[in-house]
């Protein structure tokens, strides 16, 4: 018998009211720099260079369209697949994800460590972070892989009959409440009767400005796309004093949430720049998307902008190397199950969805990675002035971890 198991991992950030299994804990500012200090930079720095390498890698293919993606939500996707893999599939899993170097208790336990962090976002930011496994009744699961998901992930199991329909209704109705209905349904066909396992992460992300736009100061301008059409975009203005670099390349500015403890970087390709080539390379620079900028007073012109974005990732992973764990004659996650039926399994498909909404108060956003496994430059002045109106990049991110949340490249509103 053909026998399936199938991954979804769903992260949604930036909502604007909170959901979800965790709650936000009480924390000062000083005290969760404390809590980040104890996380493992390696764990979180690969995390980065993969989801932006992953970025890099649809963009190419993509050129002239919005890519974004939740590298953290991805991460863990396939960290939790990761547990089940055995051998060469491990290796090239790791390998590709940029953890290669470190042993399976190791990627775990910085997973944790980020996973506690997150559960503790600070003031002025709600913050959760949910795992569920849907697992197939009566499927030889091994004792271990699941109590290790459950211990490390603090995931929830839920065992059921999954090709009953009313398992498809709960599901997507767990995925509205924690995307707070941004994604209502992950699920929009009957699920085939060789899935066994449906595996869920949703990270939701509320997070208001530090200073927040005014919105009687916002206009209606102009957006160059980057095929040279324009469309009519409101612009949210506001003079503040911000982290801020300039180059011949580029303009980037951070604008914080919270007690800036978390904040978002955008970047601006100048009007001179190849902005295709200055995307490629700032992809293959993860510490770029990380360190920090002086401090300048600045007139900051930022469009309010909403969007979707669905990918299906498994060709850009294989092309970045991850070939076996799709290989349905050569996949090993016999660690996921017993052996003769844990070398059944493959990767089916990956699938990222993404909803990200900018306005004066804040950020609102969603990402959604669904894994299905079937068997068989020169210092700025004083002053500054940024002008978001071209395509540009961005990036939300946990300013005292260095953890990306949320990455993207805005070609077209």
């Amino acid at each position: 018998m053909v026998r399936a198991i199938k991954f979804i991992a769903i992260t949604a950030a930036l909502l604007l009211t909170a959901c979800g299994q965790n709650t936000e804990k009480t924390i000062t500012t000083k005290a969760r720099a404390q809590l980040a200090s104890q996380a493992d930079t390696r764990v979180a720095t690969a995390a980065n260079a993969f989801g932006l390498s992953v970025m890099k890698q649809v963009y190419v293919s993509n050129k002239g369209k919005n890519v974004t993606v939740s590298p953290i939500s991805l991460t863990q996707a396939l960290a939790m697949a990761l547990n089940g893999a055995s051998g060469a599939t491990f290796d090239q899993m790791a390998s590709t994800m940029l953890i290669d170097k470190l042993s399976r208790d190791e990627i775990n336990k910085g997973q944790q460590k980020l996973n506690e962090l997150l559960r503790h976002p600070g003031p002025g930011i709600k913050l959760t972070n949910a795992n569920s496994l849907w697992l197939q009744k009566g499927w030889p699961f091994r004792e271990d892989y699941i109590g290790r998901v459950k211990d490390t992930y603090a995931a929830q199991l839920n065992e059921r009959d999954l090709t009953e329909p009313a398992v498809r209704k709960e599901i997507n109705k767990w995925v509205n409440k924690q995307t707070n209905g941004l994604i209502p349904t992950i699920i929009d066909k009957p699920i085939p009767e060789v899935a066994r396992l449906i595996l869920i992460n949703a990270l939701y992300f509320n997070g208001t400005w530090k200073e927040p736009f005014k919105p009687e100061q916002t206009k209606l301008g102009s957006f160059t796309n980057a095929d040279g059409d324009t469309s009519p975009i409101s612009y949210m203005h506001q003079q503040q004093v911000y982290e801020y670099e300039e180059t011949a390349d580029y303009q980037a500015v951070r604008l914080p949430y919270g007690d800036e403890q978390m904040g978002m970087l955008v970047v601006l390709p100048q009007p001179n720049a190849d902005h295709t080539v200055l995307v490629e390379q700032l992809l293959s620079q993860d510490h770029f998307w990380t360190k920090r900028f002086d401090s300048f007073q600045g007139k900051l012109t930022m469009p309010k902008f909403r969007i979707e974005n669905q990918l299906d990732l498994t060709q850009a992973l294989k092309a970045m190397g991850m070939n076996l764990p799709f290989d349905r004659n050569s996949a090993d996650f016999s660690i996921m199950a017993d052996t003769a039926d844990g070398k059944d399994l493959y990767i089916n498909h990956i699938l990222h969805k993404t909803v990200i909404d900018v306005s004066e108060r804040g950020t609102e956003a969603a990402a959604i990675t669904k894994i299905g496994i079937d068997a068989g430059g020169a210092p700025p002045s004083k002053t500054f002035e940024m002008d978001i109106n071209r395509p540009f990049m961005f990036a939300v991110q946990d300013l005292q971890s260095g953890l990306l949340l949320f990455a993207g490249i805005v070609e077209t509103l």
